[in-house]
């Protein structure tokens, strides 16, 4: 599934192309940055889409269900990063 992804610093995407591989991880809302949970191992980057500059960028990232469910279902505020794999 596409999933569209707001990372908590846009700047990332300069890094990232399509074809790149990813570990999506996401601190909940309320939650300390130490307690980041994994939400998807190894996930495709389909796509780097808008300006990092004005906030309109957004990663579009292959998931599968699971993973996608766990993605779209974290509460208003969470912050998502990504770890770029090799």
């Amino acid at each position: 599934m596409g999933v569209p992804v707001r990372l908590a610093e846009p700047a990332a995407l300069a890094v990232l192309r399509p074809g790149a591989r990813v570990d999506l991880l996401v601190v909940p809302a309320g939650r300390t940055p130490v307690e980041a949970a994994l939400v998807a191992s190894g996930a495709l980057v389909l796509d780097v889409v808008g300006d990092a500059a004005d906030g309109s960028s957004a990663l579009y990232l292959a998931l599968r269900p699971d993973q996608a469910q766990r993605a779209v279902g974290q509460p208003e505020g969470s912050r998502f990063a990504v770890v770029v794999r090799r």
